[in-house]
């Protein structure tokens, strides 16, 4: 008598989907995109939620093949139904090799977790906005999202017309001179999808975001108190074209051009320099006070050195603050540490 032959076969390996239908929505688009995203088939998807009051929502992904789990209303039901049902997909599904976890809940690191410990491969999609952002569960790194595009590196004369703009725009708004960096950053990443970091790798390897600006100095003016401080930016009104409709900063700027000397060669020369500068840093405000080193960023930046420099070349006794205090043109106050100048 012969015993019959054990059969070999065991059925190929499939990627399961997990869905808190409360939590996230997944249009049919995602979803396909979440099948590129496993090496397996996704054959298994189940959805969690209170049926009752999603709408049609049930029967459309009813439509779309997914096994739909009914709780109670609650909050966390969905949640917990979902951990509970999750934890065991490995034994309900032997063949089973990859799982996608679809919610944005923090609770489901549990879930991802326990999964990993049985040995399978798991991604959990989340959602920001319209943005649907497949994490590592492992790691908790993003390793691709929807719509995946990559935004396009503008040239070098694009982005400091952009970075202009920006300066610009932000010093009309918040009647300011100098912009913060970090500040600049965030609103240039808001409006062109885009850091600026990633330009300068492109245009600069192996520089940081601040290089940009020091290596155009035709276009901006940096200011650094110390190097752990923020770095601010502005732009030179005197090589810029004014803004529309604002006369009083086109005479200004006329002011400021006619009063740049092309060599400084006395004390009065350099006083009429400062002087000049300062009317530009206080377009806004006159009378303001600013500190001190911003007036001497502001010297280096047009004159090619550093005022210190300037002050010895000319014989001068005494440091920068010095000289402020002997010039007639100057009022000077001292703000904690640090001194400020404004225009008397």
């Amino acid at each position: 008598m012969f015993e019959p032959l054990k059969s070999s076969f065991s059925p190929p390996a499939i990627a399961i989907l997990l869905l808190d239908a409360e939590n996230l929505q997944l249009d049919t688009k995602m979803e396909q995109f979440l099948t590129t995203v496993s090496t397996y088939p996704l054959q298994v998807k189940i959805a969690f939620a209170n049926w009752s009051k999603m709408g049609k929502r049930d029967e459309e992904l009813h439509q779309r093949g997914y096994e739909l789990i009914h709780v109670p209303v609650g909050k966390d039901n969905a949640d917990g139904k979902m951990i509970a049902l999750g934890s065991s997909v490995h034994e309900r599904y032997a063949n089973a090799k990859e799982v996608i976890v679809c919610s944005s809940d923090k609770v489901m690191t549990n879930l991802c977790n326990h999964l990993q410990q049985n040995g399978l491969i798991v991604y959990q999609a989340i959602k920001k906005e319209e943005i649907l952002i497949v994490l590592n569960s492992a790691t908790g790194k993003p390793i691709t999202q929807f719509p995946n595009f990559t935004p396009e590196i503008p040239t070098i004369e694009v982005f400091i017309q952009q970075i202009k703009q920006l300066i610009q725009a932000e010093q009309k708004q918040n009647k300011i001179y100098w912009v913060k960096l970090s500040v600049l950053s965030k609103i240039y990443k808001t409006k062109y999808n885009l850091t600026i970091t990633q330009v300068v790798s492109q245009h600069l390897p192996g520089k940081k975001a601040r290089d940009i600006f020091t290596n155009y100095p035709v276009d901006f003016a940096v200011h650094q108190v110390n190097v752990t401080s923020e770095l601010y930016i502005t732009l030179f009104q005197i090589n810029q074209s004014p803004p529309i409709n604002s006369t009083e900063n086109t005479l200004l700027s006329s002011q400021n051009k006619s009063s740049l000397l092309s060599s400084i060669n006395s004390a009065a020369d350099l006083e009429k320099a400062l002087k000049a500068i300062l009317q530009e840093l206080t377009i806004k405000s006159p009378a303001s006070y600013i500190d001190i080193s911003l007036l001497g960023t502001g010297f280096n930046q047009r004159y090619g050195q550093p005022i210190t420099e300037q002050i010895k070349s000319l014989n001068l006794n005494g440091n920068f603050l010095k000289f402020l205090q002997s010039c007639k043109s100057f009022n000077l106050k001292k703000n904690g540490k640090s001194w400020q100048v404004a225009l008397r």
